[in-house]
């Protein structure tokens, strides 16, 4: 009788583990998580950080990072400060697309010639805000003629490439403004 109730013990135990693995496989993937995405206008490299209405983009920072599963330290690849209104950068920077290397008044850190394929990024904006992320991007980044409007590009992002409304779409999703 002992034996018995050991074994309905032991087999109770195994459904119920069963149970929980398969309930833990029904769970949908969870939601993506990025702030920025990587573009190709013309020969130059861009990120996009969608960013409130009314909010300005105020400075930048981009670091090499090592690749995933290797050790080591960020490097500072470019920091820059203060759009200005012209140049390749433009008024965009206002829209969150910065074009990297250029558009800024104040520069910390002069850009490389080339920047890596596995890069930090952190979007510093006037309302106080910080969007960053890091990313692996593959060898072909999206890429689009220079003048292609905000909401005609597609991003290279962790999750793979979205559309600009997906992207946008997400943020209003995750970020409240004020």
């Amino acid at each position: 009788m002992l034996n018995r109730g050991r074994r309905r013990c032991w087999l109770l135990a195994g459904l119920l583990l069963c149970l929980s693995q398969v309930g833990a496989a029904c769970q949908p993937p969870p939601p993506p998580d990025y702030q920025i995405g990587f573009v190709r206008l013309g020969d130059r490299l861009a990120v996009y950080t969608p960013i409130c209405p009314g909010d300005t983009v105020r400075a930048i920072q981009v670091h090499a990072v090592p690749p995933p599963g290797k050790s080591g330290n960020s490097v500072l690849l470019w920091e820059a400060a203060d759009p200005v209104g012209t140049g390749p950068a433009g008024t965009d920077t206002r829209d969150g697309l910065i074009v990297l290397g250029a558009g800024f008044g104040t520069v910390r850190q002069a850009p490389p010639a080339q920047f890596g394929s596995t890069l930090s990024v952190a979007v510093d904006t006037a309302d106080g805000r910080t969007y960053s992320d890091a990313v692996s991007l593959p060898e072909q980044v999206a890429q689009f003629p220079a003048g292609t409007p905000l909401a005609k590009l597609s991003f290279n992002t962790d999750d793979g490439q979205v559309s600009y409304d997906t992207l946008r779409a997400h943020f209003e999703r995750e970020i409240t403004c004020r």
